[in-house]
């Protein structure tokens, strides 16, 4: 519809169309900025996941780079945090890198060395052509960095929300989109007491840190507070930042 004119605007763009339309149609094209964060949750409440050496090692084997050159074809850029840098000015010091060397020692100081005795687990989605993309070579990364087995679930999103809720898994593709454009709209997800965490992470010094942040209306000192609970997250690591997000889409040049 979009081809014969019948459409002047498109929400999105085919992720398989993407690269055809920069390379031959780039006036066709636009990719914009978007307060977004696709990321891994961990169920922290299940065995070997319980253990931080474990999240941050499958954390710390993923290259975000090369998925979002090779996988993600949308403009999307590596996340090594939670809130998307310079978030109404606030860009994260904290990061969860990757380091695929200190990911296998983790999962050695963890009783897995070279991902021997690790149990099979299971990554879940909601069902979306990018996602599946994304969790293959996810998948790939643990198997040659830590040589471990992971299988993928696709799963309507009625039933993807329920299991996580219910902590009915044991890792779950997600993302989550800025409700405003300030950093707490990211943060506040992992309160210990949150209907968004569904992680079983809980942290009373995060806690703590977040509600005085969330009283604060200095901004200066809001965002040092700001600064001490994300680094918390991404010490502990309940999830996988893989990368920030844009909207790419199709619109005329008449429009």
């Amino acid at each position: 519809a979009f081809r014969s004119g019948q459409l002047h605007i498109t929400s999105e763009a085919p992720l398989t169309k993407v690269s055809a339309y920069r390379r031959d149609s780039p006036e066709l094209l636009r990719i914009d900025p978007f307060v977004l964060t696709g990321f891994i949750r961990f169920n922290t409440t299940r065995p070997p996941l319980d253990d931080v050496r474990v999240r941050r090692a499958l954390a710390m084997a993923i290259d975000r780079k090369a998925l979002t050159q090779n996988v993600l074809v949308g403009g999307e850029i590596p996340a090594e945090r939670l809130t998307p840098p310079d978030t109404a000015g606030y860009t994260a010091q904290a990061t969860l890198p990757h380091d695929p060397e200190r990911a296998r020692e983790l999962l050695a100081e963890a009783g897995f060395p070279a991902g021997r005795g690790f149990p099979d687990f299971e990554i879940m989605s909601r069902s979306r052509e990018m996602n599946q993309s994304i969790l293959e070579a996810v998948q790939q990364m643990w198997r040659n960095e830590l040589g471990i087995t992971s299988n993928i679930a696709m799963k309507e999103q009625r039933v993807w929300l329920d299991d996580e809720t219910q902590l009915a898994y044991d890792l779950s593709n997600a993302r989550w989109i800025g409700d405003y454009v300030e950093p707490y709209t990211f943060l506040e997800l992992f309160f210990s007491f949150s209907g968004n965490n569904n992680t079983g992470w809980k942290n009373d010094r995060y806690d703590s840190i977040l509600q005085q942040a969330a009283a604060e209306s200095d901004e200066s000192t809001r965002y040092a507070m700001y600064q001490k609970a994300e680094a918390i997250l991404l010490e502990d690591a309940p999830i996988a930042p893989i990368y920030h997000g844009t909207q790419a889409y199709l619109i005329r040049p008449e429009v």
